[in-house]
C-alpha cells in the first residue's frame, strides 16, 4: 500500500530534450535499486514540460530514494532546465 508520493515538475530549456531522456535513463537505476514498494514514472507532458512521481509505502522508502542520487543528477543536468524541479 502506498501512503507517500512525491511529484516533480522540469521544465527544460528548448532543445534539450534529448539530453532531458538521458536524465531520466541515469535515474531508472537509482528507482530500481528501491524497495518493491516503490512506483516510479518519469513523463513528458509537451516539448519542454517533464515530470516525475514517485509513490512509497512510507516516509523511509522515500527518504531512501531522495538520498540516492535524484537530488545529484538534478545538479548535474542542471543546465537543461529553467530551473530546479
Amino acid at each position: 500500500m502506498f501512503s507517500v508520493g512525491v511529484l516533480a515538475r522540469f521544465e527544460a530549456k528548448p532543445d534539450s530534450g534529448a539530453e532531458v531522456g538521458n536524465f531520466f535513463k541515469e535515474g531508472l537505476p537509482l528507482v530500481e535499486a528501491q524497495p518493491e514498494s516503490t512506483v516510479w514514472f518519469a513523463f513528458r507532458l509537451n516539448d519542454t514540460t517533464y515530470g516525475a512521481f514517485a509513490a512509497f509505502a512510507n516516509d523511509r522508502d522515500r527518504d531512501a530514494l531522495l538520498s540516492a542520487g535524484g537530488p545529484k543528477l538534478s545538479k548535474k543536468y542542471g543546465h537543461l532546465f529553467t530551473s530546479p524541479p
